[in-house]
């Protein structure tokens, strides 16, 4: 479970311009001391490569994308939260959008890591059935694309229509079909700035870590 503590606005590159309070009391700063840090700045170092990697991964009104993260308080110690990044264009550059919850410590062990090490492992097995099987009886393509869409998000990369057809050994207008029916449903949609690739909506997003986390033994 999370708790929505509040909302921050940095420009494109990531420097505050605005926090609420609520925030800044989580992170033990004033207004003033916030405003102009980069958000790498709060981070924790362990978190930071993955934090930015999601980040660059938005395009201009793109996201949101679920980044979950330890922030670095005044005193030294931490707190984990998930924060909701999108982008948004305006005159100067653009508008990073932060909406940022605490997380409870004991949901913390459902974090992206732990998701994305379900996931993979997933992955892998379908990869196996099918050396060992065929794709004749076992072909699940839907689970397939999403899942290949989950890991590409996880990973901080996009993943292309022709890449998700070479991996299910697909033929491309196959392909497009169950992705059509993926979007028809709200789970995945095309980013405007690359209608050849295909991501998570926030929606497919929300379930498909429901499902992981299911998988993840306490």
């Amino acid at each position: 479970m999370s708790v929505l503590v509040g909302h921050s606005v940095s420009d494109a590159d990531g420097r505050i311009l605005t926090m609420d309070r609520s925030l800044c009391d989580l992170f033990q700063r004033s207004s003033a001391e916030v405003v102009g840090m980069n958000y790498v700045d709060l981070t924790h170092p362990d978190d930071v490569v993955r934090n930015v990697a999601d980040v660059k991964s938005l395009g201009v009104c793109g996201g949101p994308v679920l980044v979950r993260k330890r922030y670095l308080r005044a005193d030294a110690s931490t707190v984990w939260c998930d924060v909701h990044v999108s982008r948004f264009a305006s005159g100067d550059g653009g508008r990073l959008i932060g909406t940022i919850h605490l997380v409870n410590p004991g949901a913390v062990d459902r974090g992206p890591e732990s998701l994305w090490r379900v996931a993979r492992r997933v992955s892998d097995l379908m990869v196996q059935r099918r050396i060992e099987f065929g794709n004749d009886l076992f072909a699940d393509h839907a689970w397939s694309i999403l899942l290949d869409a989950y890991l590409a998000e996880a990973e901080g990369r996009l993943v292309s229509i022709a890449a998700i057809g070479h991996s299910l050994e697909s033929p491309t207008p196959l392909t497009q079909r169950w992705i059509k029916a993926l979007e028809s449903r709200g789970w995945i949609d095309r980013p405007s700035w690359d209608r050849g690739a295909v991501q998570l909506t926030a929606d497919g997003l929300t379930r498909i870590e429901r499902l992981l986390g299911s998988q993840i033994v306490a």
